[in-house]
């Protein structure tokens, strides 16, 4: 782990990148200490309809602030630090979250998330985390929960992009299970990415961007990333990244091109995506009475 990692959460991002709107949350001790637990430790004050406050709510604050940021956003993206629990995504489509239950079964129940606090914790021995949950808007260190307001992006409007010593080197369709053959996308990348290259004092990064409706075609930065493997090389290698020279531009052309990407890996074990699954549909019942 890079110690300059903490510099890809959003809050630590360089002044002057724009991105969609986000809130972050500095978490407390008590909630640090919850996600390391091991063993299903869900919790009734997760459930649905919302208990009575009569104090066997774990973490109030931490419920008030992710209910304020739910009444502007509506529904958001998560990451912890610097990584997403996207292994989830099975289990909670399209990585689109409306309250509090569901965001800390995914930080909890996450392989990508337990692998970022075991490598958070690795390289940060004296850790010092706040008796309450914090919102933040300026560079912090600690566990950071960054919520996103959530859009639904054209998936094949999704590109990462690979920059080496201030040279962007790489771009690959991001989404790989759809076909694309617009091949001007390499041009509109490198036009914005000249405008904030100077702006990110970093050796090595990835970018995601998206490229907007026509006819304006905006690019929107979606996020910055570390080069690390955790974060996926796409359509390419990351040796072969290492020595490219030019800018390499790779799309899924054919059918026999696509990808369906595998997070097998980290996958959730049956016994608790049953009960993810279990408790989910408890929610809608209580919602429909």
């Amino acid at each position: 782990m890079n110690n300059n990692m903490n510099q890809f959460c959003r809050v630590n991002w360089p002044k002057g990148l724009k991105s969609f709107k986000s809130k972050t949350i500095r978490l407390s001790q008590d909630v640090v200490s919850y996600l390391k637990e091991d063993g299903i430790l869900l919790n009734d004050a997760w459930k649905r309809p919302p208990l009575q406050d009569n104090g066997t709510k774990r973490f109030p604050e931490l419920e008030q602030m992710v209910n304020e940021i739910l009444d502007d956003f509506e529904s958001v993206f998560i990451k912890l630090n610097w990584r997403a629990p996207l292994d989830c995504q099975n289990t909670f489509q399209d990585m689109c979250f409306s309250d509090l239950h569901d965001i800390m079964m995914a930080l909890k129940y996450s392989g990508v998330i337990m692998e970022m606090i075991e490598d958070y914790d690795e390289q940060v021995i004296d850790q010092n985390h706040p008796e309450k949950c914090q919102l933040v808007a300026q560079p912090s260190q600690g566990y950071l929960l960054e919520l996103k307001k959530y859009y639904k992006l054209r998936p094949n409007a999704e590109f990462r992009c690979f920059v080496k010593n201030k040279k962007l080197i790489g771009i690959s369709q991001k989404n790989l299970y759809l076909i694309t053959e617009d091949e001007s996308v390499k041009d509109k990348i490198q036009n914005y990415f000249n405008k904030i290259v100077d702006l990110i004092d970093i050796d090595k990064y990835v970018l995601d961007v998206y490229i907007d409706i026509p006819p304006k075609e905006n690019i929107i930065l979606v996020d910055l990333n570390p080069w690390q493997e955790h974060t996926r090389s796409k359509l390419f290698t990351y040796e072969e990244l290492d020595i490219f020279q030019e800018c390499q531009l790779r799309l899924v052309k054919n059918k026999d091109m696509i990808v369906q990407e595998d997070y097998s890996g980290y996958r959730e074990s049956v016994d608790i995506e049953t009960l993810i699954q279990q408790q989910q549909q408890e929610k809608q019942q209580q919602q429909q009475q």
